[in-house]
């Protein structure tokens, strides 16, 4: 019994975390200039991510995609520049 009661704590939980990272509250808490890492602390790391550099500037754009919703955010020198909510433009499998 102690088992089951521990395996649907741990289903719980699992369930949890995998759902609800991509919402449109987490979005608005993400604040321009605010750290990539923070922002990976709020989202998980990304699904999608591309970047470039020149010197000492550097630019990367991350998305965040649950099928449901998508959030895409532009980095500048790791800080938030630009960031967008919407539907995912994923294909349903």
């Amino acid at each position: 019994m102690k088992f089951i009661r521990n395996l649907s704590i741990l289903f719980f939980f699992i369930l949890l975390v995998a759902c609800g990272r991509v919402t449109e509250e987490n979005y608005n808490r993400i604040e321009s200039g605010m750290e990539e890492a923070a922002v990976i602390k709020i989202l998980g790391d990304p699904d999608e991510t591309s970047s470039m550099g020149i010197g000492s500037l550097t630019g990367k754009s991350s998305v965040w995609d649950d099928g449901k919703a998508r959030i895409s955010i532009q980095f500048f020198n790791g800080k938030v520049k630009l960031k967008k909510f919407g539907a995912s433009d994923k294909k349903p499998s």
